[in-house]
């Protein structure tokens, strides 16, 4: 979800939380209906052709421009887009796309994010304001209820007046793409980490490998990106598979898995920070192969990481003992 895409564990599920009043709509933004009686529309639009859509092709350029100018960044995960709008007087916003189940994770303590009508596309609607990174907003554009959505933060606005009115212009946009039923393909390989699915890699009897979890407690990503077992957030244990494709280099100790190059990496635990308290976590890296042409350039690398409260020559042992378990159940491996 939007709320991890900045962070360094991307598995995970919407929020479950009951919707209370959110902001207003800015007066520029398009007025949302809220009559009694709602009446959706009916989008032609599947939730497999979300999964295979170009996240950073379903909002135009032309509806971010007016903010400032516009660079995309692929983001590490075939269902994510990170776009950086910087505005003549040097203030930027990023805007996350991500492809999701549902309305986006919120920050403890912000409201739950608000249902609303938009030209008869379901949105929930969430914002909040932080003294150090100013306005957050959050647009989730429903394809199916608790299924799929395409999901829009804004963050970064410090001066507080931006961040909705560029969500909900963006909103729009894809609001308008879904009912079109026209989406840009993504064109992914066949043989891409794009069209694999992280929770057939792991088996519930490799995950109970880890003490003190429930193997059977899984949580999906909606584009098959990450899959964890056991718990879904950093403070929680867990075993978890994702998919990035990256440019640089592995860091960590290099090893081989598979017959493929691989890195492996410890991270002691934390107790602060932007994504506040962490677990020990260990994360074996392994190269797959070339990036599609989304990622051009880049290499897919499957990442199977172990967190719990355990001594880093275990947690890294379990992390080496699965990696290869994870691999060996992809094409080509």
């Amino acid at each position: 979800m939007l709320l991890l895409a900045v962070g360094l564990f991307v598995a995970g599920c919407g929020g479950s939380e009951e919707p209370s009043q959110g902001p207003s709509p800015s007066p520029s933004s398009p007025s949302p209906s809220r009559s009694a009686t709602p009446a959706p529309v009916s989008l032609s639009v599947t939730p497999e052709e979300l999964r295979g859509a170009d996240p950073c092709k379903l909002i135009n350029e032309d509806v971010l421009a007016e903010y400032g100018k516009v660079e995309y960044d692929r983001g590490i995960s075939y269902g994510q887009c990170d776009i950086q709008v910087n505005a003549p007087d040097a203030e930027s916003v990023s805007v996350f796309v991500d492809l999701q189940d549902g309305p986006s994770d919120v920050s403890a303590g912000a409201p739950a994010p608000t249902s609303v009508l938009r030209d008869g596309v379901t949105v929930y609607e969430s914002e909040d304001v932080d003294a150090l990174s100013g306005s957050n907003c959050t647009r989730d554009v429903v394809v199916r209820e608790q299924i799929a959505a395409v999901g829009i933060g804004v963050y970064g606005d410090e001066s507080v007046t931006r961040a909705c009115r560029i969500a909900d212009n963006a909103a729009g946009d894809v609001s308008r793409l879904l009912k079109a039923g026209d989406l840009p393909s993504a064109r992914h390989a066949p043989d891409s980490l794009a069209n694999q699915d992280a929770c057939e890699l792991i088996k519930e009897r490799e995950a109970a490998r880890l003490p003190d979890i429930d193997p059977g407690e899984r949580h999906a990503a909606f584009a098959g990106q990450s899959c964890s077992w056991g718990g879904k957030s950093i403070d929680e244990r867990h075993v978890t598979v994702y998919f990035q494709h990256v440019d640089d280099a592995l860091e960590g100790s290099p090893l081989t898995v598979g017959g493929r190059p691989a890195a492996m990496r410890y991270s002691a635990a934390t107790h602060s920070g932007l994504l506040g308290t962490s677990l020990p976590a260990c994360t074996v890296n392994v190269e797959y192969a070339e990036g599609g042409p989304t990622a051009k350039g880049r290499t897919e690398v499957v990442s199977v990481g172990v967190a719990g409260e355990l001594p880093e020559e275990r947690l890294c042992s379990l992390a080496r003992e699965l990696a290869p378990k994870a691999l060996s159940r992809l094409p080509g491996a």
